[in-house]
Parts: structure tokens; C-alpha cells; sequence
């Protein structure tokens, strides 16, 4: 598998990293079944997230972030 990684195969996945590391994984996936299957087990996940429907939060919820964010601010400037 000559030290190819999850997250190099996620690249891969995604059409990322340098043309040459994408050419050795290509290489190495047509004659290594083992890294095949872990490909293929990311494309599985790929494709189930894919299909979520992802909602936004609450604007309430959002505000309520923002608004601790701005406190904690205000509170490093004044005890500076």
C-alpha cells in the first residue's frame, strides 16, 4: 500500500492534492485490493453524507453564539 493514508485517499476522493500523489494512488489502487476496499468504503460514506439534508440552526441559536463571543471579547479588553 506503500504508506498511502485515510486522509490521502479522501483527497483522492475529492480530486485534491499534487497531480503525482494523485497518479500513485491511481496506481496503486488498480493493483492493491486492500487499499481498494478502504476506497471503496469511503465512496459508501461519501455517498450516504451526500444524501443528508442538512438544516440551519435557529437564529436564535446562532444570535445567542455571537453574543457570548462579543461578551467574552468585551470582558478581555476591560481586564486588559
Amino acid at each position: 500500500m506503500d504508506n498511502i493514508t485515510q486522509d490521502e485517499l479522501l483527497q483522492y476522493l475529492y480530486n485534491e492534492g499534487s497531480p503525482e500523489r494523485k497518479q500513485h494512488i491511481k496506481q496503486e489502487l488498480e493493483t492493491s485490493k486492500e487499499l481498494q476496499e478502504k476506497f471503496n468504503e469511503l465512496i459508501i460514506a461519501k455517498n450516504h453524507l451526500d444524501k443528508i439534508k442538512l438544516i440551519s440552526p435557529d437564529q436564535r441559536s446562532v444570535d445567542n453564539i455571537f453574543n457570548y463571543g462579543k461578551r467574552g471579547l468585551v470582558e478581555m479588553v476591560i481586564c486588559s
